[in-house]
């Protein structure tokens, strides 16, 4: 139990940093990106430099999109989240990709892509799109060469979440070189999931955050709606993750 709330508290704080600046503000009601002489202010918490000295990847991301589907040998659709994007290097020199994309909703529930998402699932949504270039999280998971014609495409998918959320949190990661070490007040135990999927509880003093696109949303307020009214973009911003 000790270990599940040291990794939810940590989930979660990762989320008030990135929100605080916006703390005294209203609502957005556009998505908004951080302004530069914001991300150049003192700050209690590691913010991304406002000129990038390492590599980083360009992605551009299409909306959220709910998916009701029957699989089978079920009696009822199961409703399943997803987001296409494409990722393009631009800089001189080839990176290796490997995407992380974590949802975390209003109401503290973290889920990572993939998990608990038939394959089937994929398929459907590579037919819907008639995209055939269109690749899993794991085949995307591949160095990406220099150029606009090296482009990968990729969708990330989530089952159905809480439907008491009305906000939902996206971090992706493995965009960017950039990383910041935090040390912490004091050793905590977190569990890490390595490529494979495998967990390992470890005990850390300190952590490396890295510079990471986070997404957020706001979710049709009646579970019934989900379907119908597509999720509305609230913010676009980098963070330290």
């Amino acid at each position: 139990m000790r270990r599940n709330v040291a990794v939810i508290l940590i989930a979660a704080a990762s989320i008030g940093a990135a929100c605080l600046g916006q703390a005294a503000s209203p609502p957005a009601t556009q998505p908004t990106t951080q302004p530069a002489e914001a991300a150049a202010r003192p700050a209690s918490y590691p913010v991304p430099l406002v000129v990038p000295l390492q590599w980083e990847l360009k992605i551009d991301i299409e909306p959220l999109r709910c998916l009701p589907m029957r699989l089978p040998g079920e009696k009822a659709d199961r409703l399943f989240w997803y987001l296409m994007y494409t990722v393009t290097n631009l800089g001189e020199e080839d990176h290796v990709f490997v995407p992380e994309f974590v949802m975390f909703t209003g109401t503290g529930q973290l889920t990572r892509t993939g998990h608990s998402v038939p394959s089937a699932v994929f398929d459907e949504i590579k037919k819907l799109h008639a995209d055939p270039l269109l690749r899993t999280q794991t085949s995307v998971t591949r160095k990406i060469l220099h150029g606009q014609d090296n482009a990968k495409s990729g969708a990330a998918i989530w089952p159905d979440f809480d439907p008491n959320a009305g906000t939902v949190d996206i971090f992706i990661g493995g965009l960017s070189g950039e990383t910041k070490t935090l040390d912490l007040p004091k050793p905590v135990e977190v569990v890490e999931t390595d490529w494979k999927g495998n967990h390992k509880t470890v005990t850390k003093d300190r952590l490396i955050l890295t510079k990471t696109l986070h997404l957020r949303y706001l979710i049709p307020g009646e579970p019934a709606s989900r379907r119908r009214t597509a999720p509305k973009l609230l913010m676009k911003e980098w963070v330290m993750r």
